[in-house]
């Protein structure tokens, strides 16, 4: 692998559609040499020092050199068992919580096969690092200059990956980003979609997991099996229960699976329930981010918030 110092191209500026939804490491071999990123600013190209592009998308073993570390305790890694339920919307109104709170925290978009978390917050054009252009040579990242690069919703730092600007990044990369913000941030919140990719990232994998599940019949039936495997490979792991109502049910209809038969089911009870927002989802649909959040769905986000804080306490 090639540690010699370089900068990657800078991401287009006209946003492009998408295709909709800690210990501190130590190299073995070569020693490492930090580099510059550039990204996208509003009057040209920006370098950064302290960062490498992390490799081809299809690496599955390390290179020559690359050494992984521990992921600590103060990352939640947020996966769904149904695709487009409003998993990022949760973990994005999670992260701004626990900012608010006093704590510092980055929402990390590794939804490999769906990406666009920027889009949906409404802050693509904002300037700073995605995954597109974040380098990580021998699996090390500046978590500070990582920090000081992201572009900000709300107060929340933001990795992003959009998978229509580059190659996915490997696990390796993704792990080496996660760790560097786990060491700079008091919460690191990865939204990893329908988990896709995370068995090649063990330590993600055995991260404690805030699983959301569709109160529908279809939901809850691929729930279960998950909430069922997360147990099996970490039973230790702490494991955040989220009933997330079906959009496009009005309160007259019988379509949603009630929260009691729902718990009955899943063997579980349900730390807290999103509810369906309307004004919400059509501020999304729309481009506009999460402007407004109905009072019942900011009260289950507090209750989340009360469930991470515990967690970090408990340490």
């Amino acid at each position: 692998m090639d540690t010699t110092q370089r900068t990657t191209a800078a991401t287009p500026a006209t946003p492009v559609v998408p295709r909709r939804y800690y210990t501190p490491t130590q190299t073995v071999g070569r020693p490492t040499q930090t580099a510059a990123i550039t990204h996208a600013g509003p009057d040209g190209p920006v370098s950064r020092p302290g960062m490498l592009r992390a490799g081809p998308p299809d690496a599955t073993v390390l290179p020559d050199g690359v050494r992984t570390g521990v992921i600590g305790r103060n990352i939640l890694t947020c996966t769904a068992a149904s695709g487009g339920i409003g998993l990022s919307l949760t973990a994005a109104l999670l992260a701004r919580t626990l900012t608010g709170r006093d704590l510092t925290c980055t929402l990390v978009d590794a939804d490999l096969t769906g990406g666009g978390l920027d889009i949906l917050l409404g802050i693509e054009k904002n300037p700073g690092i995605r995954f597109d252009t974040l380098d990580a040579p021998l699996g090390q990242v500046d978590g500070d200059a990582l920090n000081r690069g992201l572009p900000v919703w709300d107060d929340v730092r933001v990795l992003s990956h959009n998978p229509w600007n580059g190659p996915t990044p490997p696990w390796w990369g993704i792990q080496a980003a996660v760790r560097a913000l786990s060491e700079t941030n008091g919460i690191v919140i990865v939204d990893a979609g329908r988990g896709t990719g995370l068995a090649d990232i063990p330590e993600l994998e055995a991260a404690p997991r805030l699983l959301a599940a569709e109160l529908s019949v279809l939901g809850l039936a691929r729930a279960k099996p998950q909430l069922q495997r997360i147990r099996e490979r970490h039973p230790e792991s702490d494991v955040i229960l989220v009933g997330i109502e079906p959009r496009g049910v009005g309160r007259q209809a019988s379509g949603p699976v009630g929260v009691d038969e729902a718990e009955d089911y899943i063997g579980q009870p349900f730390d807290a329930c999103m509810h369906a927002d309307p004004k919400l989802c059509s501020d999304i649909l729309s481009g506009l981010g999460a402007q407004h959040v109905a009072r019942r769905n900011r009260l289950a986000i507090d209750t989340l918030g009360d469930r991470v804080t515990a967690m970090l306490e408990r340490g």
